[in-house]
């Protein structure tokens, strides 16, 4: 697809471009679009990008031609989508679509286009409809039995690449450190920006934690970068998930994967746990649920990872969300109050999370 072709928005989704977007996905058909319309949904929430469902019509019946698709483009918010561009995001999340989504043990939505141009930096994914499936309102917070398939699937993606060769091949995942240095020397600002944002959410305690981390933000990112490394998501948390309560067999759906990166495993486990379960289920279950999820890593077969060294990985990677924290509280758009609510309740429960780290000790202990 040319770069011309590509749209810029969704209003530039026509029904002549569509149909040759879809030609490939359904040369059997012979089918062409006739009609298409769009509407933006999820606004403020997914923060980073620009997503609409388009409505479609076409010149004949066909059981396979989707009625309705997901389109992402790049984020309308000028400052959220340079930041996201430079660093290499959107590509990130065309190229997992293209070269891995269909390889992994956990589901995602089935994707009918998947396009970048590397000279405009512009994209677009058209992706399966998964509205009819249970969402899960982040801000109230996962159930209990909903974290435990999720930790239970996160394992086995975790598991099956685990040290893969795979994944020096993925040269478009960026290694967990990739970036670190400029991390390091932007994190002061990102930080003051979102106690701008945010003063209200930012405890002193989550300050005082923060001041800690602020020399070592490059190291921790090594930390996490070491061998045994997998493919991690990068941002796996409630928003980021359906539930299809009438398969038994994969009933979880996972969905936006621009973050997604190679390191170390329990930053995903970390993530989830501490921005999508409220403050007192995550109190009450994070133990059991960690068991889970390391089990279920064993389970994949994963081989020389004691529960010390996953346990010590798990408190690195929660640290490592002090400054994942600043750069999208301090960068993205927050412009209507669902989208306000979420990053309130993310850094409420991540500053509750990291309460009960020993980050001195964590930090004492870098290389």
């Amino acid at each position: 697809m040319t770069m011309a072709s590509i749209p810029a928005a969704l209003e530039e989704i026509t029904p002549s471009w569509l149909t040759g977007a879809l030609a490939p996905q359904l040369a059997s058909e012979s089918v062409t679009v006739t009609n298409v319309e769009s509407d933006p949904i999820a606004l403020g929430v997914g923060f980073a990008g620009g997503l609409g469902r388009l409505s479609v019509e076409y010149d004949r019946d066909s059981e396979s031609a989707p009625k309705t698709l997901i389109a992402k483009l790049p984020s309308a918010h000028a400052p959220t989508r340079n930041l996201l561009t430079t660093l290499g995001v959107y590509e990130r999340e065309v190229r997992f679509y293209q070269s891995v989504a269909s390889e992994i043990p956990m589901r995602t939505p089935k994707c009918f286009v998947a396009s970048f141009d590397s000279e405009s930096k512009g994209f677009i994914l058209l992706l399966e409809d998964l509205g009819a499936m249970r969402s899960p309102d982040q801000t109230v917070g996962c159930a209990v039995d909903d974290a435990k398939l999720a930790v239970e699937t996160l394992a086995k993606l975790h598991g099956s690449i685990w040290n893969s060769p795979l994944l020096g091949e993925w040269n478009w995942a960026p290694k967990w450190d990739a970036g670190a240095e400029v991390f390091a020397s932007s994190f002061p600002g990102w930080w003051a920006r979102l106690q701008q944002n945010f003063p209200s959410a930012i405890s002193d305690e989550f300050r005082k934690t923060a001041e800690m981390v602020t020399p070592h933000v490059a190291s921790i990112k090594s930390r996490l970068s070491r061998r045994p490394v997998t493919l991690c998501h990068g941002d796996y948390r409630l928003a980021n998930m359906f539930f299809d309560d009438t398969d038994k067999v994969s009933p979880l759906v996972v969905f936006d994967w621009q973050a997604v990166r190679v390191g170390r495993a329990p930053y995903d486990l970390a993530y989830f746990l501490g921005g999508s379960m409220t403050v007192e289920d995550r109190r009450a279950h994070e133990r059991q649920l960690k068991a889970t999820y390391y089990a279920s890593l064993i389970q994949a077969g994963v081989t020389n990872y004691s529960e010390h060294e996953f346990e010590e990985d798990y408190g690195y990677a929660l640290l490592d969300l002090v400054s994942f924290t600043a750069l999208v509280g301090g960068n993205l758009s927050f412009d209507n109050e669902q989208a306000q609510n979420l990053m309130i309740g993310l850094i409420s429960r991540v500053a509750d999370t990291l309460s009960y780290v020993d980050a001195e000790r964590l930090i004492a202990n870098l290389p």
